[in-house]
């Protein structure tokens, strides 16, 4: 019998230089219950500029994140897939303006807000201080018949690194699961940034394979440093070979996202 669970729910910041946009936060934060959430009692913000993340403007962080519930129509039908959010994360580290980029439908739409809604951030900060900033946000929905997935998934959404390193890994090869790039993915750069060593050098060994742009190599070699930085030995001889072929500027970008890491994480994402 198959079981309904979420593979995986990550948060996908929109990487774009630093703009300003005045809005209007009117969305309240959901009431669903499963527990209190942290900065439940914080005032929400009503309105002010919102920033997009990049040129000195960091990325929110997911601090409380409770998973949705499967739509009881999409269970019947076994369907599974992505719903992507637009949000603004407010200064409080609260969702606001809550609005569906690309639907999923089967009431899963539905079910994605409801969760969102009730996510606290550690809000985006520019100059020091706590900004509003809009984002985009991936809900996946999928369906497990294996043990062994459904716990890796329950342990990566809960904040293991090695669990969403092990089930990036099964998603890549599509062992015990469907093969899905975009999912491995996705769950490998979640424990890199979780600054899990072995994801982290796993990221730039992805990075450099799919290398187009000299960005892609840039990247890459950030992943591969801060990888070495945190004591994986196979690094250093990684980034001897990738320096080969960069240019000492490009190099010098390297190392300087790598300083700043965490507020710059990145990646190249599957086509």
């Amino acid at each position: 019998m198959m079981r309904g669970l979420f593979g995986h729910v990550c948060v996908v910041a929109l990487l774009l230089l630093a703009s300003e946009l005045a809005v209007t936060q009117t969305q309240s934060p959901g009431n669903a219950s499963g527990g209190a959430a942290p900065n439940a009692g914080a005032a929400p913000a009503t309105s002010g500029v919102v920033y997009r993340v990049g040129g000195g403007v960091s990325a929110p962080r997911v601090i409380w994140g409770p998973d949705p519930e499967y739509a009881e129509e999409a269970r019947k039908e076994k369907f599974q897939g992505t719903c992507v959010l637009w949000l603004v994360v407010s200064p409080e580290g609260l969702p606001r303006n809550i609005r569906v980029s690309r639907s999923l439908g089967h009431g899963l739409d539905e079910k994605a807000i409801e969760a969102v809604k009730r996510w606290r951030f550690e809000p985006a900060q520019k100059d020091g201080k706590p900004v509003a900033v809009m984002i985009n946000v991936e809900v996946t929905f999928r369906l497990y018949n294996n043990e062994r997935i459904v716990e890796l998934d329950h342990r990566a959404n809960a904040g293991d690194a090695n669990a969403a390193l092990e089930l990036s890994d099964a998603y890549f090869k599509g062992k015990d699961v469907s093969k899905d790039e975009k999912a491995g993915y996705q769950l490998l750069l979640r424990a890199a940034n979780q600054g899990l060593p072995k994801a982290q050098f796993q990221m730039g060994e992805y990075t450099a394979d799919r290398g187009k742009r000299p960005d892609d190599y840039i990247v890459a070699y950030m992943w591969y440093t801060l990888a070495e930085r945190n004591g994986y030995k196979q690094s250093k001889k990684k980034l001897k070979e990738l320096a080969a072929g960069m240019s000492a500027e490009n190099i010098a970008e390297a190392r300087a996202r790598a300083r700043n890491w965490p507020d710059l994480p990145g990646g190249t994402s599957p086509q």
